[in-house]
Parts: structure tokens; C-alpha cells; sequence
């Protein structure tokens, strides 16, 4: 996503462009549509950012969009790599604070990609994805934020072999232990099951957790580019819900060539694969890429899958048009201490099944930074 040199240069000046994750968002609120964001949904948003330490922001941060509600309000996500300048500054800031259950998952988990001969960095990398959900309604203290970890996609391949196997109960263990869960025979059987369920061609593309929910392991297989590769990966998956709606679904978005590939989200448990399921479409064969290295920050490879949300009304048509008019781009702008590029872009958009119908549409929206020589900045305000 970023490379190592150009990660440094964005953490020197991002580290001190603001003085909190909050004060960071705030800047760029004329780039946020009131049709997505506005009123409480806005405030209270800001209010849980601000809380937290400006690392959490220094390469970038991210909205999940519920377009299927009218309230313009969002989750927020945020990244850190193990090893950066911005982890170290983050695992600061957690020790000045003492003990604190949402930040010790995050904690836990940093500390063992950092340890050497770390079997969790070598499977899946140093990419950390912190989701911290913002509900307006809600009242008393804010819940911990969710655990996303990124393998790499021939770390955990489909039809893998005893050893990729074992390495995901390596990751799915260490997940279970930072969210302070004892290890549980039941829940990584029907983990394997479903691993096991998976076929050539396709990977466990994230593994998380939200340490404030009922336990379960979050487990995303990606690389399906037909519906009925889906179907028969849940099938064989033993995913409990009706199949129908899926399928009708799916089969209406591939016919307008509305993605160029899906992930399909589990929530697993010693009960087994759990009732609701999660659907992402991406429009690239890879994770910011469109292919041959042209970037999905350009709103022409998302606009079949606009539309087709709005052809199944699954999403708020105001919001889709904000969406198209607002998320999407590339400038340059001039910092407190130095220029840098601002990316705007989709990341995935993701429908919720449960029982029989389509609950939830969500889009994934990319705020990140990049790094330029002083000189090649240009003041375009901040």
C-alpha cells in the first residue's frame, strides 16, 4: 500500500500535524459531504477521535458509510504498521494512560509482531487495522475498538496445505488472546472447517475481532469472481442462512460487471459459523488497484456497483450521489511542516445478509497520505 521510505516521510510530518486523531479528521471536514456525515453522527464522531493520539492517523484514516440509513453519521478506522514511528508513538501514548481495556487488545497484538521470531508477523505481516464504532444513540463509556489483521494472499491460500492450516490457528489465537479470550477447542474446528471450505484461487484476506461483542472470529475469504464459486464455497462452509437472496443478489451485480471480485465475512464461534453474512465487492484484483497499476481512487470503476445498489434499492439514493460526487481524487496540499498528497478513494463496498434479505449496505471510503520532497508541494490549503 505504501512503501517503507515513503512511510517515513509521511509519519515525520503527519506526527505533527495535529494533536490529536480528532483535531487531524477535523481538517479535512469540507472533503466530507453533510450527506454522509452531519449533526450528531459528525460530533460524536469527532468526540471519539479526539481522544485519541494522532498516530492512529498518520498514514491515512477511513469512514464506513451505512448507506442504507438516511442519518449521515460513520464508523472510523485507522491503521498502524508494527515497527513505524507511529506504532511507537501510539504504544507511548497507551502507557501515559496506565491501564486501559481499549487499548490493551491493540497492544497485545503490536508487541507480538514485534517479538522476535514472531510466527504472527511472518503469516500476517505488520498491518494492524483498528475499527472504532460510532453510534450517536449511544450512551456511557465508547466500546473497544475492533482488530483487523491483513495476511498476504498466498500466506493463507484456499486448498492449502496442514502447515497454512496451522498457521491460521497462529493467527486466530493470537487474536483470541489480545481480546483477553482463553483458547477454545470448538471454535477453531469450525475455523478449520471453514478454511478448509475454501478453494483454489481464493485466501483469508483479513482475520479479526471486536474485543466488546459477543466473541467470535471475524474471517474474510476473498478472490470470488463468480456467484456460484460463493455459493458453493457457503455451502461447503456450512453457513446456516438462506441462500436464496444471495444468490439472486450476487447473480443481478455480476450480470452489469459490478465487481471484479468478492470477499465473503464470517463470524465464527464454538456454535459455528454465525446467521449474518457479509458480502464485499471490490472493483480491482487487487486492494487499492484496479489493475496494471491504475488506482481505484477514479469513480468510473465503482459507478456499475453504484448503480446497481440503487437499481435493488439497497442504499439511499442521496447518499449514493454523495458517494459518486465526493469520494474519489488525488491533491496535493501543504502541511504544517511539509507538503504531502491527499488520496480519497473506495476501499469495498459491503452488504449485510440476514435472515432472508439484504440489511445493510456499507461503503468504505479511503482517506491516505503520501509523502513529497518540500518542493514539490504546492499550497493548496489544509
Amino acid at each position: 500500500m505504501i512503501d517503507e521510505e515513503n512511510r517515513t516521510v509521511v509519519e515525520t510530518h503527519m506526527l505533527t500535524q495535529a494533536g490529536s486523531l480528532g483535531a487531524l479528521v477535523e481538517q479535512f471536514r469540507d472533503r466530507i459531504p453533510p450527506a454522509l456525515i452531519d449533526g450528531a453522527g459528525w460530533d460524536r464522531l469527532l468526540e471519539r477521535a479526539r481522544a485519541l493520539p494522532v498516530s492512529l492517523g498518520a498514514f491515512g484514516f477511513g469512514f464506513e458509510l451505512p448507506l442504507h440509513l438516511p442519518e449521515p453519521r460513520a464508523d472510523l478506522g485507522v491503521g498502524l504498521f508494527e515497527g513505524s514511528r507511529s506504532a511507537a508513538h501510539f504504544l507511548e501514548w497507551c502507557r501515559s494512560r496506565g491501564a486501559d481495556s481499549s487499548t490493551a487488545a491493540p497492544v497485545r497484538l503490536l508487541r507480538e509482531m514485534g517479538r522476535e521470531g514472531s510466527g504472527l508477523r511472518r503469516i500476517a505481516g505488520t498491518r494492524l487495522l483498528l475499527e472504532y464504532d460510532i453510534d450517536p444513540a449511544h450512551r456511557g463509556a465508547p466500546p473497544d475498538p475492533g482488530l483487523f489483521l491483513y495476511p498476504a494472499a498466498d500466506a493463507l491460500p484456499g486448498d492449502g496445505s496442514a502447515r497454512q492450516v496451522a498457521d491460521l490457528g497462529v493467527v486466530t489465537g493470537a487474536m483470541a488472546a489480545a481480546c483477553g479470550w482463553e483458547p477454545d477447542a470448538a471454535e477453531r474446528a469450525h475455523i478449520e472447517r471453514v478454511y478448509l471450505a475454501a478453494a483454489a484461487g481464493t485466501y483469508i484476506g483479513t482475520v479479526g475481532a471486536f474485543p466488546s461483542r459477543d466473541r467470535a472470529i471475524r474471517l474474510t475469504a476473498t478472490g470470488f469472481r463468480k456467484t456460484g464459486a460463493v455459493m458453493g464455497f457457503l455451502e461447503r462452509a456450512g453457513w446456516p442462512g438462506p441462500r436464496a437472496t444471495v444468490a439472486s443478489t450476487l447473480s443481478h451485480l455480476e450480470d452489469r460487471g459490478a465487481f471484479a471480485r468478492v470477499g465473503v465475512h464470517f463470524d465464527v464461534s464454538a456454535r459455528g459459523v454465525g446467521a449474518t453474512l457479509g458480502l464485499s465487492f471490490f472493483a480491482g484484483e487487487q486492494e487499492w488497484f484496479a489493475g496494471e497499476g491504475e488506482r481505484l481512487n477514479d469513480i468510473r470503476h465503482w459507478t456499475p456497483l453504484i448503480d446497481g445498489l440503487r437499481e435493488l434499492r439497497l442504499a439511499v439514493p442521496e447518499k449514493l450521489s454523495a458517494l459518486t460526487g465526493s469520494s474519489t481524487g488525488a491533491e496535493t496540499l501543504f502541511g504544517k511542516s511539509a507538503p504531502f498528497v491527499l488520496m480519497r478513494g473506495i476501499h469495498h463496498v459491503k452488504l449485510v445478509v440476514a435472515g432472508d434479505r439484504i440489511d445493510q449496505a456499507k461503503a468504505y471510503v479511503f482517506n491516505l497520505f503520501f509523502g513529497l520532497p518540500p518542493r514539490a508541494g504546492k499550497d493548496s490549503g489544509s
